[in-house]
């Protein structure tokens, strides 16, 4: 007869001691026990097999989300520091422009005390200007030779006249002063001369008008 048992494990141990005197009904009976055995075992391992499919695709799930966490995570901070930096960078290009504005308000202050300093430096050359006119009036509105032909048409004083017609000064007033004279000698012989006056005329270097001044003993 033989007796079938099991391990701790579960696998099963055949201990076949046969009897002289088995019968063939207990010899059928023993062989379905073992293959019942057999089976029990099959679905204990295919039972193993199918826990440990779950364990390992448990196991990847656990990884896909451990691994989609992680760059969510990344993807967070890469965004994070991509929005600093635009930030920064925004903050840069308005630096620079408040900065280049000042400078062109500093320029454009600069520029205008320039003109300004400019346009009083040509303002007092202008009034020099003025005061030379002022001063100097024959050299801009007449000159001296018209003055004195004024002075020759008017006293009808040709060019042979043994009188003499010549500039002698400006006056306060800007205006020239004509000295007619003429040169009488005293000794012929020595050639001794003195000058006679005939007048003196105040002509307008602006309108050419002549006045007889000779009372004023110029």
């Amino acid at each position: 007869m033989m007796e079938v048992n099991f391990d701790a494990s579960g696998d099963y141990v055949e201990n076949i001691n046969f009897v002289d005197n088995a019968s063939e009904e207990q010899i059928a009976l023993l062989q379905n026990q073992i293959q019942e055995q057999q089976k029990q075992l099959s679905d204990l391992e295919q039972q193993q097999m199918e826990k440990e499919l779950d364990d390992y695709y448990a196991q990847l799930e656990e990884d896909r989300q451990k691994e989609e966490e992680a760059q969510a995570k990344a993807d967070a901070e890469a965004l994070a520091q991509a929005e600093a930096d635009r930030k920064a960078e925004k903050e840069r290009l308005a630096e620079e422009e408040k900065k280049k504005q000042e400078e062109e308000e500093e320029a454009e202050a600069e520029a205008f005390l320039e003109d300004e300093a400019q346009t009083e430096s040509e303002s007092e050359q202008e009034e020099d200007t003025e005061a030379l006119e002022e001063e100097e009036p024959a050299e801009q509105t007449g000159s001296q030779e018209q003055a004195i032909q004024l002075v020759r048409d008017q006293q009808g004083i040709s060019e042979d006249s043994p009188l003499l017609v010549a500039y002698d000064h400006v006056d306060d007033s800007g205006n020239y002063i004509i000295h007619v004279y003429e040169n009488v000698v005293d000794n012929e012989e020595t050639g001794e001369e003195h000058t006679a006056t005939q007048g003196w005329y105040q002509v307008s270097p602006s309108d050419g008008a002549i006045t007889d001044v000779t009372v004023d003993g110029y």
